[in-house]
């Protein structure tokens, strides 16, 4: 037979009852918990530990449950942990491979007499990892941005003490790689700016009718001159009559260019890079793929991830925000990016544009 209910008060009743009133609830939630909890009686004996600090300090609580702290093995994590002074301030200490914050809190009875110590543990690797990520960013920003103004303040250097600067070969060749370090070191400083700009959720979009063919063939123009000097093959493969739509060119610009340049920077000499435009039933597409070193299965879902960057590329100029910027100003423009790669074969990036917003 169903109950019922005949008033607002007995619905709220029904309902506080089932929370206050059911039968381990209490232990229930404190076995479910992220965070791990170990408690210790005033004897110094352990009387609980829950799931999580099971896995934490990789443990099974019937080893440890009745028995006091100094009977435990010197070396095991959990000595470890409680022999720490982490009442009055957090601790982070490595268990096992993991970064591990603990803090202990005396347990107070309602009566007002204290039960025992309970010591909190929140696994913070993540976060720690992320941490570092962001700090070897600054470390190598600094060095790549320093790099490129080096490079602009020799040659500035070589035409200023050359007594035959008038000699035009020469002025040009060293204007020309003067200008290259500046594009490229303000192409460093835009990423900076524009990974704070997500952060904020105000990266810029200013659309207006633009021929995504016409920005492709700029980028491959400019960028062919250094696959060529790097001894890489360049294609470019452009279906006729794309359609003019709605967008904003620069940053549709700055994801075709970061695109084609990462293939031109992980390809080696003799390698290949092929870039294509056309029309789907719905998108322009644009691929990008190269015979370069190729991505790791277990990176291709993260390295649209901020600051990320794979082990592979180690020794490799870059921000690591390239990648997290282009999947930004593609979705923004209602499109995305996909990535195809076979490790040590090379990769294809493919960038979809809706192509509804057309001026034919």
């Amino acid at each position: 037979m169903e109950s019922t209910v005949n008033s607002p008060h007995e619905a709220d009743s029904a309902v506080t009852g089932k929370i206050t009133g059911g039968p381990g609830l209490a232990e229930s939630l404190l076995e479910n918990l992220s965070v791990g909890l170990v408690m210790v009686d005033n004897e110094g004996t352990i009387c609980y530990l829950n799931q999580s600090a099971e896995r934490i300090l990789q443990i099974s609580r019937h080893e440890v449950l009745g028995k006091r702290v100094y009977m435990l093995p010197l070396r095991t994590a959990i000595y470890k942990l409680l022999g720490e002074n982490c009442r009055d301030y957090h601790v982070e200490m490595n268990l096992h491979g993991l970064v591990i914050q603990a803090k202990a809190t005396s347990v107070i009875c309602r009566e007002g007499s204290c039960l025992g110590d309970m010591y909190e543990l929140r696994d913070i690797s993540q976060e720690r990892r992320e941490q570092r990520q962001s700090d070897e960013f600054v470390a190598t920003m600094t060095h790549d941005l320093k790099s490129p103004l080096t490079v602009m303040l020799g040659y500035v250097d070589a035409l200023s003490g050359d007594p035959d600067v008038s000699r035009r070969e020469r002025a040009i060749l060293c204007l020309a790689e003067m200008k290259r370090s500046g594009h490229r070191l303000q192409g460093m400083i835009e990423d900076i700016i524009d990974s704070y700009r997500l952060d904020a959720g105000l990266v810029e979009i200013r659309r207006d009718f633009c021929d995504v063919g016409k920005i492709l063939n700029e980028c491959c123009t400019e960028l062919a001159q250094d696959a060529e000097t790097h001894g890489i093959g360049f294609k470019l493969s452009l279906e006729p009559g794309l359609p003019i739509i709605k967008a904003d060119a620069r940053q549709l610009g700055r994801v075709f260019s970061n695109l084609i340049g990462n293939a031109i920077k992980f390809t080696p000499k003799g390698g290949e890079i092929r870039v294509s435009g056309f029309v789907s039933a719905t998108d322009i597409v644009v691929q990008v793929s190269d015979t370069g070193i190729g991505i790791p299965v277990k990176d291709q879902e993260r390295i649209f991830n901020k600051y990320y960057r794979s082990e592979k590329v180690k020794g490799y100029k870059g921000t690591g925000l390239g990648l997290t910027i282009c999947k930004a100003l593609a979705e923004e423009h209602g499109g995305g990016i996909e990535v195809a790669s076979s490790e040590g074969e090379g990769s294809c990036f493919t960038v979809k544009i809706p192509a509804g917003d057309r001026s034919i």
